[in-house]
């Protein structure tokens, strides 16, 4: 017991408590009926024991709980069953039994700090000792027993797995959550220091004589002063413990190498019809390699999840072809549909040359214009590239551009933001692109006119959610798009200040090839592709079929993944992270994004779990099925097989030199 690193109270309380079970060596055996005991001894409540003539000692307010860990011991004896403990070395006919009372494990909780005893232990074969709470061992145990055990133990100290859960559901920083747990723990403490103090006040009130009787315990103990409290880390009193956000960092890291492998397998079984991608270097800025600076590239499919993502050194195409191989090659094992169409920011046909604009050349429409001989130039020759999609995924997959990046391409090209004919000019050009389905907008009209509100002119949020849009051919949106351009292209504030920039002619000119091959039309295909019914809804929640009107989800472009990027960067907590800890956030980001997608699509075929636990919910489907038959959450379900996929910064990229790459519309 010397060597125990607590209180000399708490050691005296676990002995007693060991000892009142049968487990303290030399102790009589204690039969339980049932063996019906819990492996947990909470302190006894302060405030109710009797000191006789004493005042309450601070001792009883002091103690903390622990949890006993004997598994060798008869009050495991139903976890165990039939099963035989190993021997740590490995021995063929281990003979496992107790060696001595054991030690107890300081944890840390977001309740406050507890101990974990654990008992010594001998295997008579080799004859050779270790202690139950030993990692090595731990991980031989089947998983029922390290499922009762309260925390992760590690070889130095070890963490509540209340502190993991709630790491793992804020995605809090280490360092924030360090702060969080030693607040939480000093509440404690403080709360205990206050118990205690008001408990000597209520004895004196007593004595006094304020509650209408007077006690005489003041004239029979020979000392009315109190005892001191100490402080928060006196390891004669409270023996209170701090947590360090290096310490967190390593129970993370550790926590997530036990997640990954489910992590894995449930993006390797995700799968989409439609897929949508998008570089961005706004996370990768937060990690930083020997080898230069890396983009992060993610594909979505059409109800947004996250299908892959991995970091890349180049955004060259060649970069991805191991990472379309193995999505090809999870699509084939699974035996499902190869997604036919592909949304991307870049890369959308074949190569082309687009010569710098002469300088004045912007100040005629005739270099605007768009003729015979640059529509033959445009959709002459070949037109489709040979993007990795295509080439390592799926030879017929439909490459389309999307209209965000397009219009963004526009905007950039403008004076300023802050220029008068800014946004008349962005709304007109948003409008040339798209054109509302008339009859959802005649529906929309006619729940306005059913509702009351006159003149039945729908918002924009309503025609959005909604009324279907179409992006038209490439003759008829060439014509749309011209005409805005024809409008603007010599507009000036009243400070004459014009609004586009020189530059826009290029602009211009690099889009309309996009255009008149066909990048940005919307493909012949049926609207199920193009949208995704969402249900109906009462508009102004009037009640009757007049108000009911569709709700309509677009599943094309790649504007929702500029969302996903701006969450992207928070996942990765601080300014910078070492590989490792970038690592791991940044798939549990991935991985709680598609759980959380899930949880917003609201199917009504879809059961899912109301916490987001990767191990333990491939652990219920597997123990589910073998128990019922069926899984418990099928939508959760794993990857049969590993697919050998590999994602973030563990994807391994064809060899490349770092450089600049080319104008991204002139590849």
């Amino acid at each position: 017991m010397n060597s125990w690193s607590c209180s000399q109270h708490q050691k005296l309380w676990m002995r007693t408590e060991l000892q009142d079970l049968g487990l303290w060596p030399g102790s009589r055996p204690v039969r339980i009926v049932g063996n019906a005991v819990s492996l947990w001894r909470l302190p006894p409540q302060p405030e109710l024991i009797d000191t006789v003539a004493d005042l309450p000692s601070p001792n009883f307010f002091q103690l903390h709980p622990f949890f006993i860990w004997k598994p060798e011991s008869n009050i495991m004896i139903r976890l165990r069953n039939n099963y035989i403990l190993p021997c740590l070395h490995g021995c063929h006919h281990p003979q496992v039994v107790s060696a001595g009372m054991g030690r107890p494990r300081v944890i840390v909780g977001t309740g406050g700090q507890y101990y974990i005893f654990s008992s010594r232990l001998c295997c008579k074969s080799c004859r050779r000792n270790w202690f139950a709470d030993s990692p090595q061992w731990l991980q031989k145990l089947p998983s029922h027993f390290t499922n009762i055990l309260p925390a992760f133990l590690t070889y130095k100290k070890a963490i509540c797995k209340s502190v993991m859960d709630e790491l793992r559901r804020t995605g809090k920083s280490p360092s924030d959550m360090a702060n969080q747990v030693n607040e939480l723990m000093h509440l404690k403490y403080e709360r205990a220091h206050l118990a205690y103090l008001q408990a000597i006040e209520s004895v004196w009130d007593a004595e006094a004589g304020i509650y209408g009787q007077k006690t005489i315990g003041q004239f029979v103990r020979k000392e009315n002063a109190p005892r001191p409290f100490g402080s928060y880390e006196d390891v004669s009193g409270w023996c209170g413990i701090s947590v360090s956000s290096f310490y967190l960092t390593d129970c993370l890291l550790e926590e997530y190498r036990r997640q990954e492998p489910a992590m894995s397998r449930l993006l390797q079984g995700s799968f989409g019809q439609i897929f949508r991608s998008d570089h961005t270097r706004k996370v990768a800025r937060k990690v930083t390699l020997a080898s230069g600076t890396m983009s992060s590239f993610a594909i979505m499919n059409e109800n947004w999840l996250i299908v892959s993502w991995v970091m890349v050194q180049s955004e060259a195409e060649r970069s991805l072809q191991p990472m379309y191989e193995g999505v090809a090659r999870r699509y084939a094992e699974a035996e499902v549909e190869k997604a036919g169409y592909h949304w991307v920011d870049r890369d959308c046909c074949a190569s082309f040359k687009i010569p710098d604009s002469i300088p004045g050349e912007h100040l005629l429409w005739d270099a605007w214009k768009t003729t015979p001989a640059i529509v033959n130039a445009a959709t002459s020759g070949p037109l489709a590239n040979t993007c990795a999609s295509r080439s390592h995924y799926n030879p017929n997959i439909a490459i389309k551009l999307d209209l965000f990046h397009c219009l963004r391409r526009f905007s950039r090209e403008c004076t300023s933001e802050h220029h008068p004919l800014y946004s008349s000019f962005c709304q007109l050009l948003s409008a040339a692109f798209s054109v509302v389905d008339q009859e959802d907008l005649k529906k929309l009209r006619d729940a306005y006119e059913f509702c009351g509100i006159r003149p039945a002119n729908p918002t924009k949020q309503h025609l959005r959610e909604h009324c279907r849009t179409k992006i038209p051919q490439p003759t008829e949106l060439l014509d749309r798009v011209e005409k805005v351009i024809n409008h603007f292209h010599l507009a000036k504030d009243p400070n004459d200040v014009p609004l586009f920039k020189p530059s826009m002619l290029k602009t211009w000119r690099i889009q309309r090839v996009h255009i008149l091959r066909g990048c940005l039309s919307d493909p012949e295909i049926s609207e199920r592709i193009m949208y995704r019914y969402g249900g109906t809804l009462q508009l102004n929640h009037v009640p009757g079929e007049g108000a009911k009107v569709n709700i309509w989800i677009p599943v094309r472009g790649t504007s929702q993944q500029e969302g996903y990027h701006f969450h992207q960067a928070q996942w990765i907590t601080g300014t910078h992270a070492s590989t490792e800890l970038f690592q791991a956030q940044g798939m549990t980001g991935v991985a709680r994004w598609n759980y959380q997608l899930l949880v917003v699509l609201k199917r009504p075929d879809v059961v899912l779990p109301a916490v987001f636990d990767p191990a333990l919910m491939a652990g219920s489907n597997s123990s589910y099925k073998r128990v019922t038959g069926q899984e418990k959450y099928p939508t959760l379900r794993v990857s049969d097989r590993d697919t050998g996929e590999r994602f973030g910064l563990e994807y391994v990229e064809p060899g490349c030199r770092l450089g600049q790459t080319q104008d991204s519309e002139e590849r």
